[in-house]
């Protein structure tokens, strides 16, 4: 009975009331905080303030509620008024009237947030179109996300980096495990705030490794632990001690992709333990400076810092003449220095290349990655079909790292075994807008129009910020005639690369010309004669011939096209079925050139 009494006495004092008014109100207040506050770019502190003056006030009205009624003549202890029928409707309606325009204000409020483009409600807007739907999970799979740098010093950023390469590579060796994501994958969850299942989701893996690295004086340690992806559940944890200035690096490394692979349930084999287990260098001090290239390579759209990663390889191989790793890298600068970035004389640097990849050869002739390079650069560089013809057919697993089978494939008119490559390609590297533009492409050669504008919807806004992509995406979009969307692209190239390799100047070339301004088109036409005088790669002469095209002046066209020719410049690998160029397939001219440059009979 005295309960009841008790509960009654709060509702005649409408404590209930006022405390679920409050709450409303409350709510309300913080709602509308957390809507306004991003706008003004206020401190996380000030809605926590917020939040806690908000939650001491809930026992303080109901406090307040108890001991006090508000009348027509003001505010006064409850135990003082003559209760009577009249006042206790009147306070019952007010708060009536308080609860009803709370509730009425947040429905308006829910619909403004709803439709408004706050920041906070942009991001998650972005968020959710930037949504693709999540790769193929394979059991046995792994994701290696880079190291943190948890030592203090910034110049050990390179080094943590690089031994998350290491760490794959050795991964990589042991065959059971059925997919390690690349460098290129997971470099790009270096700074995220994805969770762990979403991670996973992405990359299409099983099982996720994180972990830290720290160095006090002379001992360093290592943080590791196995996380599986899509349950974010641990699956086992280690510590890894050794000293700075020995072998335990190599060692750490080895017992690391071991340890992974018995706690994924994996074999490894006596030949993956040697290979694991394997030493690149016993030079510690050209084992760093490799490392610090491996740091600056990865800004391969950065000239400076190819410059800067090529002297850091050499200088490691000065110090070890038997580093193959170093061998392999500096090629590859080579590589990206002659090839489309117009930095180099193609064929210098395909020379250059060639002498360190033979070196390293004679050092390790079962080294896949150096047979690799070997046979790109025989079909990009020296027209090589009949060799790379004879290996394309009997090696369906050929050249991981270039994904060349896709490339010879769609150069030779082989569109649907460019389409698996492609997919192929898009499953082992989900992270990179590269391998989707070219997917793109492939669809599109198989005149496929909606399903590549389909696919270019949904990862456009992903990509937005990587140069391979957007230079990929603006041919494909304006060789379907999506010239707005094309010009989007190139605009993202010019405002966020510094670049201008001769692919890029020739699409300026072209919008030039869509816009009547004769002084950019000789401008743009100018800087592409310069570097083809200059004898600077990216193939510039084809890039004029194919502005030629572009105006249907098949005279420059072909007088372009033989100085390609001349100067072997890459790009002629695309002469078979390059879009712009067939209006000329019956030309003779077309004929010869086609006959020298070594393609396979047309079908």
């Amino acid at each position: 009975m005295i309960l009841k009494k008790y509960i009654a006495e709060l509702k005649r004092r409408n404590v209930f009331k006022s405390g679920i008014a409050y709450l409303i109100v409350a709510w309300l207040i913080a709602q509308i905080a957390s809507t306004i506050l991003p706008s003004f770019e206020a401190p996380p502190y000030v809605m926590k303030t917020l939040l806690f003056i908000l939650g001491i006030g809930l026992p303080l009205i109901l406090i307040f509620a108890w001991i006090y009624d508000i009348t027509p003549e003001g505010i006064k202890k409850t135990e003082s008024i003559e209760q009577k029928p009249d006042e206790s409707v009147l306070k019952n309606n007010r708060l009536n009237k308080v609860i009803i325009a709370s509730l009425s204000l947040i429905i308006a409020l829910l619909l403004f947030n709803q439709f408004w483009d706050n920041p906070s409600n942009r991001k998650n807007k972005e968020e959710n179109s930037n949504i693709i739907e999540p790769t193929t999970l394979v059991k046995k799979s792994i994701a290696v996300l880079p190291f943190k740098n948890f030592s203090g010093d910034p110049d050990m950023e390179a080094f943590c980096d690089g031994m998350t390469d290491e760490v794959i590579s050795r991964l990589t060796k042991i065959k059971s495990i059925d997919k390690v994501s690349s460098r290129t994958s997971v470099f790009q969850y270096k700074e995220t705030d994805k969770s762990m299942p979403q991670i996973a989701s992405e990359l299409g893996v099983s099982h996720i490794l994180e972990g830290n690295f720290q160095k006090s004086g002379d001992k360093i340690k290592i943080k590791l632990q196995l996380i599986d992806g899509p349950s974010d559940n641990h699956f086992w944890s280690d510590d890894y001690i050794g000293d700075w200035n020995s072998d335990d690096i190599f060692k750490i490394q080895a017992e690391v992709a071991e340890n992974v692979a018995k706690n994924m349930d994996v074999q490894i084999t006596d030949i993956e333990f040697e290979a694991i287990r394997k030493i690149p260098t016993n030079n510690k001090e050209a084992y760093n400076l490799f490392l610090q290239a491996n740091h600056q390579l990865r800004k391969r759209t950065d000239k400076i810092a190819l410059a800067n990663a090529k002297l850091l390889y050499e200088k490691a191989i000065a110090l070890d003449s038997n580093f193959i790793d170093a061998y392999i890298n500096l090629a590859e600068v080579w590589g990206t220095r002659g090839g489309v970035w117009g930095i180099y004389d193609e064929q210098q640097a395909w020379e250059n290349q060639k002498t360190l990849l033979r070196k390293a050869h004679e050092i390790d002739s079962t080294n896949d990655q150096i047979n690799n390079w070997l046979q790109f650069g025989s079909f990009i560089f020296d027209w090589d079909f009949d060799v790379y013809e004879k290996i394309y057919q009997t090696n369906s697993n050929l050249d991981q790292g270039f994904r060349l089978p896709y490339g010879y494939a769609i150069k030779t008119g082989r569109f649907d075994e460019a389409l698996s490559n492609a997919n192929k390609d898009v499953l082992d590297y989900p992270s990179s807008g590269y391998f989707y533009a070219r997917k793109a492409e492939a669809l599109f050669y198989l005149g496929k129009k909606d399903e590549v504008l389909e696919l270019l919807e949904t990862v456009d806004p992903l990509y937005s910020d990587e140069m391979n992509y957007l230079r990929e995406t603006t041919k494909i979009y304006y060789y379907l005639g999506e010239y707005e969307k094309s010009r989007g692209q190139l605009k993202k190239l010019m405002t966020n690369f510094i670049d201008r390799p001769p692919i890029v100047m020739w699409f300026n070339a072209v919008y030039a010309q869509k816009d009547e301004n004769k002084k950019d088109v000789a401008k743009y036409l100018g800087q592409l004669t310069n570097s083809y005088e200059s004898g600077f790669s990216g193939s510039p002469a084809w890039f004029i011939a194919l502005y030629y095209c572009h105006i249907n002046d098949f005279e420059k066209a072909f007088l372009w096209l033989q100085r390609s020719y001349e100067r072997h410049e890459a790009e002629m690998t695309w002469l078979r079925e390059e879009p712009l160029l067939i209006p000329l397939r019956e030309d003779v001219r077309y004929i010869d050139l086609y006959g020298k440059v070594g393609f396979p009979e047309r079908t």
